[in-house]
């Protein structure tokens, strides 16, 4: 594929990054005509998205370094050169969402904000960013698939992309392709039912059981190292079934004390 979009002289431009950035560019073009919907004004919008991606940069490549620590070097220094040379790539999005939910949350307390009411229409446009985004992985080669027969598998062969070099030229799964095609479906879900009658809290939880099932099976076609195996299960696996038992826990709760909530 092409992990290098542009190289001109020493400057590059990463099909990653730039993927990346137009996931945020598509969530923000969603919103921005709908803010009056919920009376959020454009610099508090500006500031949770802020907010959204500092977050998911930082969580996402704190737990990528956590569970792949031992594969970045014999040394500390070998490590944090490994880490630094490498920020581009290796982002876990479980890890990036813990993180941006939690800083989001004590922003919305401290504003005043109505937690469950804006995290509904802030989540909606989360899965239509990460379908773009997951194009920028399949051009990086990240998140590659397990080796299959299947007319579809893609074969990688440049030599720059992430792919582990013995499955280079080899049809894989496109995993990365598989979790963009359902986060847009996704997408489309959580929008139609976002402008049906709701109680507040509603669609951000919908979004965590969705995401965590559909994340839970690609799970199984990934081919890349996640980090060690609990139980035969991935890293992923578990934090997504620990992530919907808190979910369908809250929605057990919402049902029964939460207050109805129309748009």
């Amino acid at each position: 594929m092409h992990p290098t979009l542009i190289k001109i002289g020493s400057f590059e431009l990463a099909s990653y990054g730039l993927m990346t950035a137009l996931g945020y560019v598509a969530a923000c073009v969603y919103f921005l005509p709908r803010l009056k919907k919920i009376n959020l004004d454009k610099d508090t919008f500006w500031n949770l998205i802020f907010i959204a991606f500092m977050g998911a940069l930082i969580g996402a490549k704190l737990l990528f370094i956590l569970l792949n620590w031992d594969q970045l070097g014999t040394t500390v220094a070998q490590k944090l050169t490994t880490i630094v040379r490498d920020f581009r790539y290796g982002f876990v999005f479980f890890g990036g969402m813990i993180v941006s939910v939690c800083a989001l949350i004590y922003y919305m307390k401290k504003k005043n904000l109505p937690v469950l009411k804006v995290s509904d229409f802030m989540i909606v446009g989360l899965p239509l960013g990460h379908a773009v985004g997951r194009i920028g992985c399949f051009l990086a080669g990240c998140c590659y698939g397990r080796p299959t027969n299947l007319p579809w598998g893609v074969t990688f062969t440049n030599p720059h992309s992430l792919v582990a070099p013995e499955l280079l030229g080899v049809p894989l799964h496109p995993t990365q392709l598989y979790e963009s095609v359902a986060n847009l479906l996704l997408f489309f879900l959580l929008a139609k039912l976002y402008t049906k009658p709701h109680k507040d809290g509603m669609i951000l939880l919908l979004y965590v059981a969705c995401y965590s099932f559909l994340r839970f099976t690609i799970e199984f076609f990934r081919g890349d190292y996640r980090g060690a195996f609990v139980l035969g299960l991935s890293p992923a696996q578990c934090i997504a079934i620990l992530i919907s038992l808190i979910a369908f826990s809250t929605w057990f709760f919402i049902t029964r004390k939460g207050t109805s909530h129309a748009n």
